[in-house]
């Protein structure tokens, strides 16, 4: 890997994040051009360190390939912006209520 993280530019919010014990669930979306396209994922971090599986509906993939190109780049560099922790927490209303629980 090159080590850059921004290859793409777009802005990263996560608005949701769910509590859990081994595993948290999360949503958000990327804001390009005005505007939103929306994934989900999985968020691991007890054991071997942090590491964050996000997926892109084929919808949303078909709008980043429209505007980036390279899927596979694009969802790498999206990876390491979450686990990098890269990104704006604007939680929809109630739902981050579990998340600040643990320290």
């Amino acid at each position: 890997m090159s080590g850059k993280t921004a290859q793409y530019v777009y802005d990263l919010v996560v608005d949701f994040v769910s509590g859990g014990e081994v595993a948290n669930l999360l949503k958000g979306y990327i804001l390009v051009e005005g505007k939103k396209i929306r994934f989900s994922g999985v968020a691991y971090g007890r054991f071997g360190g942090q590491n964050v599986s996000p997926k892109l509906s084929p919808a949303a993939q078909k709008r980043v390939r429209e505007l980036f190109g390279d899927i596979e780049r694009f969802e790498e560099d999206l990876q390491l912006r979450l686990v990098k922790g890269e990104f704006e927490i604007k939680p929809k209303e109630g739902t981050l209520r579990k998340a600040g629980g643990s320290g």
